[in-house]
């Protein structure tokens, strides 16, 4: 697929593959632009997977689970300002119609669903190579977790093809989150 709206955007795929070699690789990114921001997100969310690994560790004792519970809102947190600057970039450097039908999501939205499968099939792959009771059930897993990634990419080519002609556009996101003390009085916190 060609990028989604300039030169200066990957294409969906393109970052699925950035996603796919960090995993392999931790090494920093050198990109610029939207898929610095993209690749931040990918490292944020790969943080907050192994924090809730460790609130599901069975010897965790409690403070090591409220620790990694903290850690997991802040790292919440960075991903909703992360998701916000990537539709803002988007937003930017793609031309849309206004009068276009609304997507229900928004693309840094569905990056983000595509960077938490890249990561639970990743470390699917990892567990299904494990030897041990669970690994069949890890490798019958794997068929499925790559038909879903197929099926996000393909429908967030199709939702940049439908900006692109002017079929859809997209709002971008922003969380609004409130947390703890910064609720209103009488609403309670949101998560």
């Amino acid at each position: 697929m060609p990028s989604p709206a300039s030169e200066d955007l990957p294409s969906v795929s393109d970052v699925v593959a950035h996603f796919q070699t960090a995993l392999d690789r931790d090494a920093p990114t050198t990109a610029g632009g939207v898929l610095r921001l993209l690749m931040a997100l990918h490292r944020n969310n790969l943080d907050q997977w192994q924090r809730e690994d460790v609130t599901r560790a069975l010897d965790a004792d409690d403070a090591t689970v409220a620790a990694a519970k903290r850690d997991i809102d802040a790292l919440n947190s960075t991903r909703h300002g992360l998701v916000e600057a990537i539709d803002a970039a988007l937003a930017a450097a793609m031309e849309q119609q206004r009068s276009a039908t609304p997507a229900t999501e928004s693309p840094a939205m569905v990056f983000d669903r595509l960077s938490v499968l890249t990561i639970r099939l990743h470390f699917t792959e990892c567990a299904a190579r494990e030897s041990g009771t669970d690994s069949d059930r890890y490798r019958a897993r794997l068929p499925l977790l790559r038909d879903q990634l197929m099926v996000v990419v393909q429908a967030l080519e199709g939702l940049f093809e439908d900006i692109r002609t002017g079929r859809k556009r997209f709002v971008p996101y922003q969380s609004l989150k409130l947390y703890g003390s910064a609720a209103p009085a009488g609403e309670p916190p949101s998560a």
